[in-house]
């Protein structure tokens, strides 16, 4: 076989990229989180994922060392043992990865649409059953035989299932995690498109909260690959390529587009600070903030003035509060009436409140009360 033949270099070259973007996308994503303090369990899963993705590419590089992109056909060597072994290492630590990266998502879905029971109920029922599979589908191959070396040995002499019946058990797995993006790309846009938001707002959450869609094509793509699968009885014309390179740019996806929502407040406060040299502003959930002052009139009555102020920056506020509300959600409502800023109440929980500044004066006394009712 030409060297031109090889299609390993290229493969690992465009897969370490993808794994070095989507590690530079984890680190703002943590750093984000560390700075308005939302740290939490999705972001521990999701720097897992990324540690998984990357041990898995260094067996993909051990594997082309040793001739994985070139024909895998008769003599059997040393090397077609050796890209056998590596490739049966690399499937499963990279199909964790992926698992792991989207029950991440889930996750973080849960703290800021689980705001109802039934929401709830879905998100973890879709969580489980694609975890379970996923992991299932990951150890399977590896068990299948009593030993395990026959995946890569031609010489071991042992037992071994049905092979068939691994590769029907992918073919479901992989069309539930098909199923599973397109729905985690859906239910966000559902929810918000039901709520009480400025139209620009709901746009912007759906867009980022649904860019699991472009998941779910890599999840069609690498199933109908699955057939590739490499092994001592179908080491296959290119040893699998494109089911490996579908597989690792599915995991790069998911990991980078479940962390891109955690990572925009950062980029807008970073916009912010080198345009405007700083920014100070009230977060907005469905409409603009009234202040309403009483002051005197030049005969000693009280006249009040109702001063109402609307701003972009408002409506970028309040896409970041939204988004990082990750550790609760319940919401609550002062009056249904008044579309007003969101702040914590006395016991931390995130609510709709109404500010109102009152000042009275009188030919005998002054008095001010400020009053924030809930």
């Amino acid at each position: 076989m030409s060297q031109s033949a090889d299609r390993g270099p290229s493969l690992e070259g465009g897969i370490w990229a993808a794994v070095i973007i989507a590690a530079l996308i984890v680190i703002l994503r943590v750093f984000a989180k560390f700075k308005i303090k939302r740290f939490s369990i999705d972001d521990v899963l999701m720097i897992f994922a990324e540690v998984l993705a990357i041990v898995s590419t260094v067996f993909l590089t051990l594997s082309v060392k040793h001739g994985f992109g070139k024909k895998l056909g008769a003599p059997f060597t040393q090397d077609t043992s050796l890209v056998l072994k590596y490739i049966a290492i690399q499937i499963p630590i990279v199909t964790l990865s992926t698992t792991v990266a989207r029950s991440a998502f889930i996750i973080y879905l849960l703290g800021v649409l689980g705001t109802n029971r039934a929401y709830k109920i879905a998100l973890w029922m879709v969580l489980a059953i694609q975890l379970a599979g996923n992991i299932v589908s990951a150890v399977l191959p590896l068990s299948i035989c009593r030993n395990v070396n026959i995946l890569w040995d031609p010489t071991v002499k042992t037992s071994c299932g049905d092979d068939a019946a691994i590769i029907k058990f992918a073919y479901f797995s992989n069309t539930f995690n098909s199923a599973t993006d397109l729905f985690l790309a859906i239910f966000p846009t559902v929810v918000f498109w039901n709520l009480k938001l400025k139209l620009r707002i709901k746009i912007s959450l759906i867009v980022l909260l649904s860019l699991g869609v472009i998941a779910m094509i890599a999840s069609i793509i690498k199933t109908t690959k699955l057939d590739q699968v490499p092994s001592i009885t179908n080491l296959g014309a290119t040893g699998a390529i494109e089911l490996i390179r579908w597989g690792y740019v599915e995991n790069a996806i998911i990991i980078i587009t479940s962390s891109i929502p955690c990572i925009r407040p950062l980029i807008i406060s970073s916009v912010r600070k080198i345009s405007s040299g700083g920014f100070s502003g009230s977060y907005e959930l469905s409409g603009p903030s009234s202040r309403r002052h009483i002051h005197p009139n030049k005969f000693g009555q009280s006249q009040e003035i109702e001063r109402v102020e609307k701003s972009d920056s408002a409506n970028n506020d309040s896409v970041e509060r939204i988004l990082a509300q990750s550790t609760h959600t319940s919401t609550t409502v002062g009056r249904p009436d008044s579309p007003t800023d969101t702040h914590n109440d006395e016991a931390g929980n995130s609510g709709i409140t109404k500010q109102v500044d009152i000042s009275v004066v009188s030919g005998q006394f002054n008095s001010r009360d400020s009053g924030s009712l809930v």
